[in-house]
Parts: structure tokens; sequence; C-alpha cells
């Protein structure tokens, strides 16, 4: 006989405590949590590019120019600049107007455009930026205030040309004739006529005035397309969120993840783990499909454990509806069957048949699925005269009867199944039942007869084949190799 926990038979399980730290634990969810993950990036990064495809696309187009002193770029003598350097006081004082020319110019209605001026660094270099849905209004933006900064200046600096040269024009039309070559009067008027020559100088440079190191054009984009990256910091943020989101549901949940804790409590755990399916696929009705090979395999080291203490009926029992009992009695008749001894699989499942299954015409509802293997379907309103008949039939044969009873959370009693089996095994689905109805089933089978063998675990992971068994004959044990008789014609 084996132990609680798998030991081969004759080992000492030892107490609970050791029993526990001998179990595996709950096995790591990667494929649920891999799901998880992929469903989290698929919503988001479909969220990401829907977000990125819905906003509006922003271009930004600038010019830069440079601050230089009227005096500087005129070379004329014009009292109304003293300046002849670019300083920081120069270059604040052109932010200022530039700043208050921008707040003049009429906003955009919808404050689709953003125009902004900022100081290249620490250099005299001044940087005039628009933020707008199109190219065009991005540029009319930077062009506009550019324009009217440089109509500013070139209108402030030819009102001081103008008024010095009509200042130097009046004081040589009061100084009138020269007179002598080297007299005081030509004198001045040779100075005056140069600085009315340099004034006419200067004023042909006025264009000049603002020397503009690139002319308004588009910023190149730089780095992806806000597209692109708005789906992938959705994927990002998605997987991670969800990822997050199933950490702290399993954190919370009250769900069986480590059986450790029945181990703990006294309980004993047959291991190994029998696959059942996903837990929405599974019902109250016995599979019809061949288990897989690694269910199958499974459950051919948990048989034994399940047979050596004696007995010729279990009954196995799920903890719930979806704990997966159904599955686990298939799997176990198909391993039995498989060791060469015959077995009957007896279920009585409420609405685990809408209607009788065919069967042969002795015996309603009975399917010969292999010489080894039996498949009994009682529906409810048979009675428990029909359940003790059927059971003690196959007994007398010397066949292994498993008796596949409803939930203990069902409204059919357990104590009608109960009564006909010598030994009870329960079912728990790992992230199904919760720890307190897994103990609560513990209890009420050990109270309802049978002796009970064991809690076994069951995962989501895949349990049946593609292929569906192929019902065999009844005679098909019978059948021996003798030779095939010839009919004969009768002469009569």
């Amino acid at each position: 006989m084996s132990s609680s926990t798998g030991r081969p038979a004759g080992t000492d399980p030892g107490d609970a405590d050791t029993r526990a730290d001998t179990w595996p634990g709950p096995a790591a969810p990667l494929a649920w949590l891999a799901r998880l993950a992929l469903v989290g990036a698929l919503l988001g990064g479909l969220l990401g590019l829907l977000v990125g495809v819905s906003a509006e696309e922003e271009v930004t187009a600038s010019a830069t120019f440079e601050v230089v002193p009227d005096a500087q770029v005129l070379s004329g003598p014009l009292p109304t600049t003293t300046q002849t350097g670019a300083d920081d006081s120069l270059v604040a004082g052109q932010l200022e107007a530039l700043d208050a020319l921008r707040l003049s110019q009429e906003p955009q209605p919808d404050g689709a455009v953003t125009v902004s001026v900022a100081q290249v660094g620490t250099s005299d270099v001044l940087r005039i930026s628009a933020t707008a849905p199109t190219a065009e209004e991005a540029e009319q933006a930077v062009t506009a205030l550019l324009d009217g900064y440089v109509v500013a200046r070139q209108e402030a600096a030819g009102t001081a040309v103008t008024a010095a040269l009509a200042a130097v024009q009046q004081r040589l039309d009061a100084l009138g004739e020269p007179g002598a070559v080297n007299s005081p009067v030509a004198q001045e008027v040779e100075r005056l006529l140069a600085q009315q020559s340099q004034l006419q100088g200067a004023a042909t440079r006025i264009p000049d005035l603002v020397p503009v190191l690139r002319a308004p054009t588009l910023d190149e984009e730089t780095g992806a397309p806000a597209a692109l990256l708005s789906t992938v910091l959705g994927t990002v943020l998605g997987a991670v969120l969800l990822l997050a989101a199933g950490a702290v549901w399993r954190a919370t949940s009250d769900r069986l993840f480590d059986a450790r804790l029945l181990v703990a409590a006294g309980v004993p755990v047959l291991l190994p783990r029998l696959p059942a399916g996903r837990v929405r696929h599974r019902s109250a009705q016995v599979p019809a499909q061949l288990p897989r090979a690694g269910a199958l395999s499974a459950a051919r080291l948990l048989a034994p454990q399940v047979l050596d203490a004696g007995g010729r009926s279990l009954v196995v029992v799920g903890a719930d509806e979806r704990a997966g009992a159904a599955e686990v009695a298939w799997e176990l008749a198909w391993a039995i069957s498989s060791t060469g001894a015959p077995v009957v699989l007896v279920t009585t499942a409420a609405h685990a048949h809408s209607s009788r299954p065919t069967g042969s015409a002795e015996f309603p509802g009975e399917r010969v699925l292999t010489p080894l293997l039996t498949v009994v379907a009682l529906p409810p309103h048979d009675g428990d005269a029909v359940l003790a008949a059927t059971v003690a039939r196959h007994t007398a044969t010397g066949r292994q009867v498993l008796l596949h009873a409803p939930a203990l959370t069902s409204v059919a009693r357990f104590d009608e199944t109960a009564r006909h089996a010598e030994r009870a095994v329960v079912v728990v689905g790992e992230g199904v039942s919760s720890l307190e109805d897994a103990l609560a089933a513990v209890r009420d089978v050990a109270s309802s007869g049978p002796a009970l063998q064991g809690v076994v675990v069951t995962t989501t992971g895949r349990h049946l084949a593609r292929e569906r068994p192929q019902p065999s004959s009844p005679r098909a044990a019978e059948e021996t190799t003798s030779p095939r008789q010839e009919p004969v014609a009768s002469e009569a």
C-alpha cells in the first residue's frame, strides 16, 4: 500500500509536517500566466494603437536668427544707438520684444497653434518655434512672427537713419556756401557730407539688419512614429497590468492552489495530480474520448494507491461540480484496465445523462468499451435497488467497480451511492476548490461509511486524445481461434 503522499508501499510516511515538506507544491501556472500576459498585451496594444491613430498629429516648424546691434550692422553714426556688442541685456530686451509681439498677434480660435520663443543656450541666437496640426500652419506661424520682428527692427532703424539724414541736411542748409577752402565752414561742410554719405550707405544695409541663420522650415522627426510608440507602450503596460491583476487575484483568492495545506491538516493526499482539462469544459458526464498518454501515465501511478488497500468497490466524488471527478474516474478506469484487471465504471451523476445510453438488451445503459472496461450509466430514477444489483453483479464476476457519484455540493445525496462502496476518493480541483470545501468534503465522506482512501488533486492540463473509443463486442473475450466452418448445402 502506498502512503498518502505517493511514497512506495512499505515506507514510513512520517508526520504531517514531513509529508507537507515532501509535497512538491502547486504547479507554476506558466501557461496561465503566458495567456494572461498575451491577452493583456493584445488589449493594451490595440488600445494604444487606437489612441495613437486618433490623436492629432502635430508638426513643428522653427527659425533661428542672430541678435546684432543696429550700429554694428549699419556702421552708421546713429545717435539713438549706443551699443556696439550683443550683450545679455540686448538679448533679453529682444526676447521681451518678441514675446510682446507674439502676444499682440491674433491667436488661433481653437488654440491648435502654439508659438514659443527661446534663447539657444547662452549665445546671441534666438529660436522661434511653432507647433500646429499641419506643416503649413506651423510654417505660417513662424514666418508671421519672424517677419513682424524683422519689420519692426527695420522700421526702427530706418526711422533713425532718416532722422539723422534730415538733421545733417538741415545743418548743411544752414551753413550755406562753404566759402574758402580751408575755412572752418568748409571743413564743417566736408564733415557733414562725409556723415551724410555714411548714413546713405547705412540705409542700404537696413534689409540685412536681422541675420536669419535658419529660415522657417519643418523640424525633422526623430524616433518612431507616435502611433507605433503608443502601440508599444500600450502592449507593455497591458501585459504588466494584467499580470499584476492576476497576481493580486491569486494572492487574495480563497481557491486551493497548494495541497500542502490539506497534508498539514492531516488529510491523505495522493500523488500525482491528474489532468482534468479546462475548468469551463468539465461536467458531470463521463468523457467519451480516450485519455491522453500523459493523463493515462499519471493515472497508472495513482491506481495502485487506491487498489492496494483491498476491496472491490471504490466511489469517486468531487468536492464541487467543477473539481473534475468524472475525468478522474474515467482516467482511473482506463489505467486499471490497462494493467489487465477487469473494471466497470458506474456513473450515477444526476445530470450526467439526459437519456439512457444505448446498451445491450439485457442490461440497458451498459456499454462494453473493451473486454476489460465496461461503462454503466444509471439514471437517478432507477432507484437504489438497481444500483445495488449492478454493483453486486459485477463484483461477483471479479471486476473492480468504480462508482462516479454526484458532487457533494449538488442536490443529489452522496449517502445513496456511498453505501455501495467500500472505499472513497475525494477529488478537488487546483484553483477551483477552496480549502474549506475540500475539508468539508473529506469530513462528509468520512462520516458516510466508506473508508477515505485519499484526496486526488486535478490540474487544468489536457487529458483527452482526439480519437474516440470504439465499443467492442461483448463476445470479444469469448472468441477463440477455431477454424472457420464453411456452410454445407442441404440435399433435402
